[in-house]
Protein backbone atom coordinates (compact mmCIF):
# COMPACT_ATOMS: atom_id res chain seq x y z
CA UNK A 1 0.00 0.00 0.00
CA UNK A 2 1.74 3.14 -1.23
CA UNK A 3 0.14 6.55 -0.73
CA UNK A 4 -0.07 9.23 -3.41
CA UNK A 5 2.05 11.64 -1.34
CA UNK A 6 5.42 11.00 0.26
CA UNK A 7 5.29 10.48 4.02
CA UNK A 8 7.02 13.80 4.72
CA UNK A 9 4.34 15.76 2.84
CA UNK A 10 1.32 14.22 4.58
CA UNK A 11 -0.65 16.03 7.23
CA UNK A 12 -0.85 14.55 10.71
CA UNK A 13 -4.41 13.37 10.12
CA UNK A 14 -3.39 11.66 6.86
CA UNK A 15 -0.42 10.04 8.60
CA UNK A 16 -2.59 8.70 11.40
CA UNK A 17 -5.20 7.35 9.00
CA UNK A 18 -2.65 5.75 6.73
CA UNK A 19 -0.69 4.26 9.64
CA UNK A 20 -3.91 2.72 10.95
CA UNK A 21 -4.59 1.16 7.53
CA UNK A 22 -1.04 -0.20 7.29
CA UNK A 23 -1.32 -1.61 10.80
CA UNK A 24 -4.58 -3.35 9.87
CA UNK A 25 -3.00 -4.72 6.69
CA UNK A 26 -0.01 -5.99 8.67
CA UNK A 27 -2.29 -7.81 11.10
CA UNK A 28 -4.29 -9.32 8.24
CA UNK A 29 -1.10 -10.46 6.52
CA UNK A 30 0.08 -12.10 9.73
CA UNK A 31 -3.20 -13.93 10.20
CA UNK A 32 -3.71 -14.97 6.60
CA UNK A 33 -0.14 -15.81 5.57
CA UNK A 34 2.23 -16.23 8.49
CA UNK A 35 0.18 -18.50 10.71
CA UNK A 36 -0.76 -21.02 7.98
CA UNK A 37 2.81 -21.16 6.66
CA UNK A 38 4.29 -21.61 10.13
CA UNK A 39 1.77 -24.37 10.77
CA UNK A 40 2.60 -26.03 7.45
CA UNK A 41 6.34 -25.94 8.15
CA UNK A 42 5.81 -27.19 11.69
CA UNK A 43 3.71 -30.12 10.45
CA UNK A 44 6.46 -31.10 8.03
CA UNK A 45 9.26 -30.84 10.55
CA UNK A 46 7.64 -32.53 13.57
CA UNK A 47 8.63 -36.04 14.66
CA UNK A 48 5.01 -37.22 14.45
CA UNK A 49 3.97 -36.28 10.94
CA UNK A 50 0.39 -36.09 9.81
CA UNK A 51 0.83 -36.00 6.05
CA UNK A 52 3.30 -38.77 5.46
CA UNK A 53 5.79 -40.67 7.50
CA UNK A 54 8.74 -39.14 5.61
CA UNK A 55 8.20 -35.83 3.81
CA UNK A 56 10.61 -35.14 1.02
CA UNK A 57 13.45 -32.71 1.48
CA UNK A 58 12.02 -30.68 -1.38
CA UNK A 59 8.70 -30.28 0.46
CA UNK A 60 10.49 -29.04 3.58
CA UNK A 61 12.66 -26.66 1.51
CA UNK A 62 9.62 -25.26 -0.30
CA UNK A 63 7.76 -24.72 2.96
CA UNK A 64 10.81 -22.96 4.40
CA UNK A 65 11.13 -20.74 1.30
CA UNK A 66 7.48 -19.75 1.59
CA UNK A 67 7.95 -19.01 5.27
CA UNK A 68 11.04 -16.85 4.65
CA UNK A 69 9.24 -14.99 1.85
CA UNK A 70 6.28 -14.31 4.12
CA UNK A 71 8.52 -13.01 6.90
CA UNK A 72 10.31 -10.78 4.38
CA UNK A 73 6.96 -9.31 3.27
CA UNK A 74 5.99 -8.76 6.90
CA UNK A 75 9.31 -7.09 7.62
CA UNK A 76 8.91 -4.71 4.65
CA UNK A 77 5.42 -3.76 5.77
CA UNK A 78 6.59 -3.29 9.36
CA UNK A 79 9.40 -1.00 8.15
CA UNK A 80 6.83 1.00 6.21
CA UNK A 81 4.70 1.31 9.35
CA UNK A 82 7.73 2.38 11.39
CA UNK A 83 8.43 5.10 8.83
CA UNK A 84 4.88 6.40 9.33
CA UNK A 85 5.14 6.23 13.10
CA UNK A 86 8.45 8.14 13.04
CA UNK A 87 6.85 10.83 10.88
CA UNK A 88 3.92 11.03 13.32
CA UNK A 89 6.33 11.43 16.24
CA UNK A 90 8.29 14.16 14.43
CA UNK A 91 5.08 15.96 13.54
CA UNK A 92 3.89 15.81 17.15
CA UNK A 93 7.25 17.05 18.46
CA UNK A 94 7.13 20.02 16.07
CA UNK A 95 3.62 20.88 17.20
CA UNK A 96 4.63 20.59 20.84
CA UNK A 97 7.65 22.83 20.26
CA UNK A 98 5.51 25.47 18.60
CA UNK A 99 3.08 25.56 21.52
CA UNK A 100 5.77 26.10 24.14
Amino acid sequence: MVPDKPVRRMTLRQLLTHAEKVCRDLLELAQSNVLPRVTEFRDLSRPVRRRSSYPTLLAVQNALKKLVETFRENHEMADYLIEHLDAIREHAMRERGQRL
